[in-house]
């Protein structure tokens, strides 16, 4: 077999590529959809294109969304039918991008920078993948490192209302602080911090004795790089926690 030359293989079901995994547990490339950073490693032999697998379905029930690993960026904004997403997902990404990049192959290479991770985050999503078939939080999953993973679908809990705000060095970069916040079901709030690279840990307001302006300035308290200083974080994440919550106090 020389360098070009590939078994190409596209099953028409999740259980046929779980068959492919067990029968190739090496050498494989899984083509998850839509990328910008397309690759082929060394080693590679057989190519498994996920495309007929039926990963991209959007299923809305009354307990939550379910949603494809394939599913693309655009489709995300049209199930959680939510503001505050649809301008995350504006601030890092044009048209071409949000219609053609999967949901699977943007978790593989997302930081906390990504204003849509962290409204992904303030969801408390249980993410399933090749690797992780029984499920983890994602903040979990993305701590693990398996950026050769391919995630095969991502639960939402049910939620209210979603509102998210972020401030960058100008409209069109990534925000250096932003916040997203998540009112559930039963009225209790999830918060979600980004702008650095690093993952900052999600926070229940319930679970604090003030509106969370200091715990989330804690999460910034070493918060410094090339972009903005530890201090000027803390207190535009303060300014930016009291926006969203605001927000959502008009929620019933």
């Amino acid at each position: 077999m020389t360098e070009k030359d590939f078994i190409y293989i596209r099953p028409g079901s999740l259980e046929d590529v779980l068959k492919l995994r067990e029968q190739y547990p090496e050498g494989v490339k899984f083509l998850a959809g839509g990328t910008f950073k397309p690759r082929l490693e060394e080693g590679i032999e057989i190519i498994v294109d996920l495309q007929d697998a039926g990963l991209d379905q959007l299923d809305v029930e009354e307990s939550g969304i379910s949603v494809g690993g394939l599913a693309v960026l655009q489709d995300l904004e049209y199930v959680l039918d939510s503001d505050g997403f649809t301008k995350a997902l504006k601030t890092e990404f044009g048209l071409n991008v949000r219609n053609t990049l999967s949901l699977s192959n943007f978790l593989a290479q997302a930081n906390g920078r990504s204003p849509i991770l962290t409204c992904l985050l303030a969801l408390e999503p249980t993410v399933y993948s090749l690797n992780q078939p029984q499920g983890v939080p994602l903040l979990q999953y993305l701590t693990m490192g398996a950026p050769a993973d391919v995630v095969t679908s991502l639960w939402i809990p049910d939620f209210k209302k979603l509102c998210f705000d972020g401030v960058g060095r100008s409209p069109k970069d990534l925000p250096i602080v932003c916040v997203a916040a998540v009112k559930r079901a039963d009225a209790s709030i999830h918060v979600a911090a980004g702008g650095l690279v690093e993952l900052l840990e999600e926070f229940d307001l319930t679970e604090l004795d003030d509106d969370g302006k200091d715990y989330i300035s804690w999460l910034f308290r070493e918060a410094e790089d090339a972009w903005a200083s530890a201090e000027y974080r803390q207190n535009l994440s303060q300014v930016l926690l009291a926006r969203v919550l605001q927000k959502l106090e008009r929620i019933v």
